[in-house]
């Protein structure tokens, strides 16, 4: 065990034979700086530990901090401060005792990296699910709703449109197949590739994997976002964000009115913002504003509402150093803003 004590001025005024035998160190070091010999990093964690020796005097406060052996390898240790009172009531130093705590700490270190990737790796597994069961599903109606408009239209001009769009179908359904299989790949959210995506082009080809329902339902769609407009992004998760997104506006649109989907886009500080308005059944935000992106959370009696969409999605957008934001008013509609981090 370490014993040391310092005048009230930080320098050494003692220190046992371990304590120099440890830290290589000799007699000579009296009357210096103490702090000196502490990893400059941890110096001031420090200083706050004999702050708080000064202001409760008698007191021990406990610090861990890491300081050079003499083999020049850095060693984490716990030290227990006191302060040194004086008959007088006046401090004139602090004792300190320490012990070695490098295998703990560097065991806490690897639990800590452990936890963080069992994390990492749960929420990986979580947008898998999410995105087999929601985006595929969605590809899936589109390709069924094809199907049974090629087995019942007669009209050449009509077949050859159709199967077109079963082809644009079945390409969006491959690529998110690709799109999951990097998700399955890859050790971490961090570590998954992220690549420069032109975010009109994308828009585009998630409109096109849902031309079906978008002419069933005879929703009106503008896109105002310009073509050099490009989002540093994981591939399936603007994939997944842009399908829930555009779905749930098709799925809650406006039972009263043509409904509308109006798409733009502008640069606000480090963002790329998509903006997602619709003029649908929209959301009651005074008494969901914070229920909106929360799991299981759902609004409006869908039978087939899982909850998960929205939350999802934010979970998408902030693992890409983004964020999502909603204003929504119930018969007027909604409008999402989706804030791409151009920082990578």
């Amino acid at each position: 065990m370490y014993i040391i004590t310092t005048d009230a001025h930080g320098n050494y005024t003692y220190a046992n034979d371990f304590f120099y035998e440890r830290f290589g160190l000799d007699s000579k070091i009296m009357g210096t700086d103490s702090l000196l010999s502490i990893v400059a990093e941890d110096r001031a964690k420090c200083l706050a530990t004999v702050t708080q020796c000064f202001v409760e005097p008698g007191t021990p406060h406990q610090v861990i901090l890491r300081k050079p052996y003499h083999d020049q390898a850095v060693r984490s240790n716990h030290w227990e401060f006191k302060s040194v009172v004086t008959s007088t009531g006046e401090i004139s130093g602090i004792q300190c005792v320490g012990y070695d705590v490098t295998l703990l700490v560097d065991n806490l270190e690897r639990s800590k990296r452990l936890l963080a990737l069992t994390n990492q790796q749960n929420a990986r597994l979580q947008n898998f699910a999410y995105i087999i069961s929601h985006n595929v599903r969605s590809h899936s109606a589109n390709l069924t709703a094809l199907v049974d408009l090629l087995q019942h239209t007669t009209d050449e001009a009509q077949s050859a449109m159709f199967l077109q769009m079963l082809k644009t179908s079945t390409d969006k359904l491959a690529e998110t197949i690709v799109n999951l299989n990097e998700i399955v790949t890859s050790t971490t959210v961090g570590a998954q590739p992220r690549e420069q995506r032109g975010l009109r082009q994308e828009v585009s080809r998630t409109l096109e994997a849902l031309n079906v329902l978008v002419h069933q339902n005879q929703l009106a769609v503008s896109v105002a976002i310009p073509a050099k407009i490009t989002v540093n992004v994981v591939p399936a998760y603007l994939d997944s964000i842009l399908l829930n997104l555009f779905s749930n506006a098709i799925k809650y649109r406006s039972r009263s009115a043509p409904p509308r989907l109006d798409l733009g886009c502008y640069r606000e500080e480090d963002y790329v913002v998509l903006t997602i308005a619709d003029n649908g059944q929209g959301i009651d935000l005074v008494r969901n504003q914070a229920k909106v992106f929360g799991m299981y959370k759902t609004f409006h009696g869908n039978d087939d509402a899982r909850g998960l969409g929205l939350f999802i999605t934010k979970n998408q957008i902030e693992a890409m150093n983004g964020k999502i934001e909603v204003d929504s008013q119930v018969g007027v509609g909604s409008t999402f803003k989706v804030y791409f981090s151009e920082i990578v």
